[in-house]
């Protein structure tokens, strides 16, 4: 029998025991397999992650860039909205104001040079009148106070007309624009006319008349300062007449001022200290002066108050004396509307361009056989207090027609005698009646009638005095 040797041959044993292992071996490689599909997993997951970051990231930037942009884009519309507000808060040339003063400068838009808008405006216009009273000085028909046309009532020519023309109420601005100085936009305005007294105008040949300052101011945030309307006129109830500012008792001055205007329940406040005057010596304390204005549908309403000391030198005499005024401009049908004031106190040079003085002159001068002074005796300090009254209404008949009749009246308050008023009249009373003709956006042609009655002091009598004006206005 052939026996066949194996190199190999296990023991069943060891068969045994490798058969057993073999489960062993393949669970111990399972765990490793597991972590390394965690692995992958959490590869998958971080590169998931990153890209979520880096979109999140990207949007994000991209919005800050949007909100960059938008708060840019803010901060010019702020800036922007501020200059249109300081360009009419408490501002003679607003928009506002255009279509109830014709006679004020207009805004143009102006050139650009670095960051200053230069603007230059203004209008050319040429008055003719006829008046009663006989004056003949060179031109000065459209340049008389209520006072002077008193002079011409009482005359002896008061039943002679005369002619005249001028162009003195012509007028050139120049406003700037100073875009966000510290946050607020820096606006400057100066004004010009003619109505310069010093001057050697002749009718033979020139016609010359000097410039004189009007207004010269500016505008920071909420606060004016320089030469400026009076605190205490609303120039919103003006009337519109062709002899502007010609007018019995309407409150209107310029001066010199500091003026602050600040946001208040239902309106704006108004507060300033200006330059004070009463014909004396200058004063030791400025005119105060608060206005409270408030802008609706109804209308534009004013409520001025104004302190100011009177003083009189010539026996260190000091007195501090007050007044008030009520305005408000209510528009009725379409376009119309109707203008009103009423004031009353130490009103003095700020009514009727100073028809009545801010203080009688109670002096009394002693002369001699030969009439030469030899002594003064000097009175006490005694205010003029004075009330005023202005009734306008304003008529469109169409786009290009429009009229207005306008009634006004200052009187003396203070018992008073001529020579210590000054005048020989206590009241003073004017009616405007016009119609303007609206020949293109810039050119209005105009025909005004103008009546004045001065009542005589102690007397029941009065002087009269009618002017017939025609105008031509060329706005640019």
């Amino acid at each position: 029998m052939k026996t066949t040797k194996t190199l190999f041959a296990p023991k069943p044993l060891a068969r045994a025991i490798a058969c057993l292992s073999l489960p062993a071996l393949l669970l111990g490689a399972a765990p490793a397999l597991a972590q390394n599909s965690e692995i992958e997993e959490l590869r998958r997951q971080l590169k998931a992650l990153e890209a979520r970051i880096e979109e999140s990231t990207a949007r994000a930037e991209a919005d800050a860039a949007q909100a960059r942009e938008d708060a840019s884009q803010a901060r010019a519309e702020a800036r922007e909205a501020r200059a249109q507000l300081a360009s009419t808060r408490d501002d003679p040339r607003n928009e506002t104001l255009k279509a109830d003063t014709e006679y004020l400068v207009r805004d143009g838009k102006g050139v650009k040079i670095g960051n200053t808008t230069v603007t230059v405006g203004g209008f050319i216009k040429a008055d003719a009148v006829v008046a009663s009273g006989g004056d003949g000085s060179a031109n000065n028909r459209t340049l008389g106070q209520a006072a002077n046309f008193a002079s011409y009532a009482a005359s002896e020519n008061a039943d002679e007309w005369r002619f005249g023309s001028s162009i003195r109420e012509s007028r050139i601005g120049l406003g700037t624009r100073t875009a966000d100085v510290n946050g607020h936009d820096l606006i400057t305005y100066i004004e010009m006319d003619f109505h310069g007294s010093e001057d050697g105008a002749n009718e033979f040949v020139s016609n010359s008349y000097n410039p004189r300052v009007r207004l010269a101011y500016a505008q920071w945030a909420d606060w004016t300062v320089g030469q400026d309307v009076t605190t205490f006129s609303e120039l919103a109830a003006v009337p519109e007449i062709l002899n502007q500012g010609k007018m019995a008792s309407f409150i209107y001055a310029r001066q010199p001022l500091l003026r602050y205007g600040m946001d208040v329940p239902g309106g704006r406040l108004f507060a300033a200290i200006e330059n004070p005057e009463d014909g004396g010596n200058d004063q030791a304390y400025p005119d105060v002066v608060l206005r409270y204005q408030v802008k609706n549908d109804y209308g534009v309403f004013a409520l001025a108050g104004m302190a100011r000391t009177l003083e009189k030198d010539s026996v260190d005499d000091r007195s501090l004396q007050g007044a008030f005024s009520l305005s408000a401009r209510i528009p009725t049908v379409g376009k119309d509307n109707l203008k009103l004031q009423y004031s009353y106190g130490a009103l003095g040079r700020y009514a009727g361009l100073r028809t009545f003085a801010d203080i009688l002159s109670t002096d009394v001068q002693i002369r001699d056989a030969e009439g030469e002074v030899i002594s003064t005796d000097y009175g006490q300090l005694t205010p003029a207090v004075s009330y005023g009254a202005t009734v306008a209404y304003q008529r469109h008949w169409s786009p290009k027609w429009r009229s207005n009749l306008s009634l006004s009246q200052l009187e003396m308050v203070t018992d008073t005698d001529s020579a210590e008023l000054g005048r020989y009249f206590d009241r003073s009373s004017s009616a405007h009646l016009n119609l303007l003709y609206a020949a293109t956006d810039t050119i209005t042609l105009g025909l005004e009638y103008a009546y004045w009655d001065f009542g005589i002091i102690n007397d029941s009598g009065s002087n009269q005095y009618e002017q017939v004006m025609a105008s031509a206005k060329f706005d640019y």
